[in-house]
């Protein structure tokens, strides 16, 4: 069974968020019936299209570079 963790196409992004963030990001993707890993990808894209960035499958294109 082939897994995020050795397919080439997924990178790991780990960092500290307060944890009571944590605790609720947690809840809520349980709540949905998804893993932290389908709800942190959904994350970001959000977050990425609310910053402007086109998020394109699984590729993100801008019309200009930007920093964010």
């Amino acid at each position: 069974m082939a897994t995020k963790r050795n397919d080439p196409n997924y990178s790991q992004v780990t960092g500290q968020i307060p944890k009571e963030l944590s605790l609720m990001f947690r809840f809520a993707c349980t709540a949905k019936g998804l893993d932290l890993s389908e709800g942190l990808e959904a994350s970001i894209t959000k977050w990425l299209e609310l910053e402007g960035v086109e998020v394109v499958g699984k590729t993100v294109s801008t019309d200009q570079p930007r920093m964010l």
